[in-house]
This record gives C-alpha cells, sequence and structure tokens, in this order.
C-alpha cells in the first residue's frame, strides 16, 4: 500500500493460518519502494488538478507497475504469492465517493494469482463511510481476553480501534465460542482522529525548510506554547468529532499551521504534536467502555508518527495526565507486529477474509447496511 503522505510503497508477505476471523497472521519479511516521479504526479492527481484520460490511465498503469519490484523481492526470497491485496493510492475521499487508484490487473498478469483490491467500494455502496477499514483486522491482530486496548495509527491522518476486552459470562449467562466471538465484534469502535504527519510535515517545510522531523529532533527540542495550542486543538478536535472517516477534503494544514506562524520551526512542532496527542488522548478516553475505565487501557501505536520521539513524547505526556482514564503507552512492535509493518499485514488479513466470504467492515464503525454484493473488497482472478 501506499499512504497518505504518497513517499513510497510499502509491501509485506505475510503467512496466513486458519480461516476467516480466526485467522492468524505471521510477518515473514517487508520491502519498500520509492515512487520517483509519481509522487508528484500523485499529489497533483490529490490536489484534484485536472488530467486527460490517458494520463490518469497512465497514472494508475504507472503506480501498478512501481508495486512490482518490491513485490517480487518479496516473492524471490518467500516463493509465489497464493493472494495479493493491493489497497492503492487514495485520490479522493468524501463518501460515498472514493477513489483508491491503481491497475490491478498489472500486477495480476505478473504474478498470475489472485488478487483483491479496491477494498472500500462495497462498504460505501451500502451507505457507509469507507473507513476505517482496520478495526476488524486489529481485533484479529491484538484482542486480549485481560484488558482493554486502543490501537493507534499515527500516519498523515491519525486513527484508532478500541478492542474492549473479552466479555465474560456472568450469572447464568454462557457464550459459546462462536457467539461469544460474534458479540466481541459488536463491541469493536474505530474512527478517524485528525491530521497527524501531514501537519507535522507542512511544518518542516515550510518553516524548517526541511521536508520531515527527522525522527522529531526538532518537536522535541522545542517548546509548546499554550496560547498557539489551544486554537490548533481545537481545530483538530473539530475535525476528529465530525463523525467522518477523514479524506483529501480535511487536510486544514493552512489553517492549523496559521496559529504556530510566529513561532520557532521547533517550537510550532512541539505545539502541533502536543495538539495531535491531547486530541488522541480525548478520543479515547471518551470511547472506553465504562466498565473498563477503572482498568488500565494498552494503547499500542502503529504507523510512520512512531519514529517521531517528539510526537510520542507528547503521547505520553497527554495519556499520562488524563484524570478519566488510567493508560499504557505502547507500540504494536511489543505485540509481535513492527509498527511499520501494521498497516500491510492488515491488508494481509482483509484480503483473506474477502476471500474467505468475510465482510471487512462493521456496521458500528463505518455505519454501513448489510451488503448485498460480493461482500468486503473486489477479488481479481486473473
Amino acid at each position: 500500500m501506499t499512504g497518505t503522505s504518497i513517499d513510497g510503497i510499502d509491501t509485506a508477505a505475510v503467512r496466513i493460518s486458519g480461516r476467516g476471523l480466526i485467522a492468524r497472521a505471521t510477518l515473514l519479511g517487508q520491502a519498500s519502494a520509492q515512487l520517483g516521479d509519481l509522487t508528484a504526479r500523485l499529489r497533483a492527481a490529490q490536489r484534484q488538478e485536472p488530467l486527460t484520460a490517458g494520463a490518469f490511465t497512465a497514472l494508475a498503469r504507472d503506480l501498478a507497475l512501481a508495486h512490482l519490484p518490491p513485490l517480487r523481492e518479496l516473492a524471490n526470497v518467500h516463493g509465489k504469492p497464493d493472494l495479493i491485496v493491493l489497497h492503492g493510492q487514495t485520490l479522493f475521499h468524501k463518501p460515498p465517493l472514493s477513489l483508491q487508484l491503481i491497475d490491478a490487473s498489472i500486477v495480476a498478469q505478473d504474478f498470475g494469482c489472485q488478487i483483491v483490491s479496491n477494498l472500500r467500494a462495497a462498504d460505501l455502496a451500502a451507505g457507509g463511510q469507507g473507513a476505517p477499514i482496520t478495526p476488524l483486522s486489529d481485533w484479529m491482530m491484538f484482542r486480549s481476553k485481560a484488558s482493554c486496548r486502543a490501537v493507534v495509527n499515527l500516519g498523515g491522518f491519525s486513527n484508532a480501534t478500541i478492542l474492549p476486552a473479552e466479555p465474560r459470562a456472568t450469572g447464568n449467562l454462557v457464550f459459546n465460542s462462536a457467539d461469544k466471538r460474534a458479540f466481541w465484534i459488536d463491541d469493536i469502535r474505530g474512527f478517524d482522529l485528525c491530521l497527524c504527519n501531514q501537519l507535522l510535515d507542512h511544518i518542516s517545510r515550510t518553516m524548517a525548510n526541511i521536508p520531515f522531523d527527522m525522527d522529531g529532533r526538532l518537536a522535541l527540542s522545542g517548546r509548546v506554547n499554550p496560547s498557539a495550542l489551544e486554537p490548533v486543538h481545537t481545530l483538530l478536535d473539530q475535525q476528529r468529532r465530525s463523525g467522518r472517516s477523514l479524506g483529501t477534503t480535511d487536510e486544514i494544514v493552512a489553517q492549523a499551521s496559521a496559529h504556530l506562524s510566529g513561532l520557532s520551526p521547533s517550537d510550532a512542532l512541539a505545539t502541533a504534536a502536543q495538539a495531535i496527542a491531547q486530541t488522541v488522548s480525548q478520543a479515547i478516553a471518551e470511547t472506553i467502555p465504562a466498565n473498563q475505565r477503572t482498568s488500565r487501557v494498552f494503547v499500542l501505536f502503529a504507523g510512520g508518527g512512531v519514529r517521531n520521539v517528539g510526537l510520542m513524547s507528547a503521547m505520553r505526556r497527554a495519556i499520562k495526565s488524563s484524570s478519566s482514564w488510567k493508560g499504557s503507552v505502547r507500540t504494536t512492535d511489543e505485540y509481535g507486529v513492527p509498527s511499520d509493518a501494521r498497516e500491510t499485514t492488515a491488508m494481509a488479513l482483509l484480503g483473506i477474509l474477502a476471500a474467505d466470504g468475510v465482510s471487512i467492515t462493521l456496521p458500528a464503525v463505518t455505519g454501513r447496511q448489510a451488503i448485498r454484493a460480493i461482500d468486503g473488497a473486489f477479488l481479481l482472478v486473473p
């Protein structure tokens, strides 16, 4: 897949054991590739700059071709894949309209295996937001019998999955394993939050003249400015309270960064990181089931933002200072899934669910109705 930053392609080789919701994933290896001149072309399309039909078709084909080298690299080491899941590049997302660009037939022809792509389409057709799509795969990877867990992705946008602890039978109420699993899935919550790396990268480019804040060093060296923090946090909190899946029309970077324009680059980054952290912490606090707020909640972070020590330091401060819940900061690495492979591993699990005829999205998360078409995603058989 490629993320909202459009700075490269991430791929993973994943071994799946089991079927459907009881499938388990084992990460075998990862490979990545740069996008080269595709980055500028994709960003222009994402900005809704006009393209001819021919140029747009060529963009979809060229993006697929760029996926082949890292996929071949994995296949050379781990063997020919049985199935490939292609997320594609999100060029537009404003439900019910959404576009994840890629020509999946190019990859199908090269590898001769089944392809799952266009993962959001069925959910959108059934009245859903089409996002977030990872909560069910988060449940498959990170669920716990003993504790509530929140899985937070720090990408261009941040999003979160809330996984309550496994419900326990009380009194005469007894669950068999199938019923317990269905009930437990119904309790999963997931939502998009707010700008994250898109805002931090914008500040880095416009105020520090660097592509991004390497490892969050500038943010870590800066000081939070209280007077600028309040309006930035208000903007981000309004964004997460909108209750919508966020996309290409939700990039309020100019508005947010305007409140930081009088600060030094390091102070601006530190303040933005704190605003993001407070928004994330408050969202988790408001979504944790009431009966689990007295126990420690484990917050598992993933995504490119995990490498930003300034952002992660802000997350720890915000979660530690919360009076309404007790949180413990972790990364998905501590639970067997590298933070930079959580999304690619999730794609593998979603692809398996789609191939097994299991819906990949949850009505309580996306707001969709029953899906009457082919469930979950489009399966391309070469």
